[in-house]
């Protein structure tokens, strides 16, 4: 794996840890998560805009990445419980 990618997907969990006492993703809709993508977008465009120190420009990074992520991982899901409900049939 990348160095840059490690340290990168190191931040993006430690982000979700600091989260972890908001129950996760399951459950949430592919719009509500496109939502907060954007808000996240804004939050980090903010960031970068102010002049944040790098620590908090890539904490805000590793948000954005993170309900990207989620957002895979819901429609990867929805499309793997379709097919099956198609197959078991």
């Amino acid at each position: 794996m990348r160095e840059s990618v490690y340290h990168f997907a190191m931040a993006m969990e430690a982000e979700l840890k600091k989260n972890d006492h908001k129950g996760g993703w399951d459950g949430e809709s592919v719009d509500w998560l496109l939502k907060r993508l954007d808000q996240e977008v804004i939050e980090l465009k903010d960031a970068i805009r102010l002049g944040k120190n790098p620590s908090e420009v890539g904490e805000e990074a590793a948000d954005v990445a993170n309900f990207a992520m989620m957002i895979s991982e819901v429609v990867y899901n929805e499309t793997r419980t379709a097919a099956l409900m198609r197959y078991s049939r």
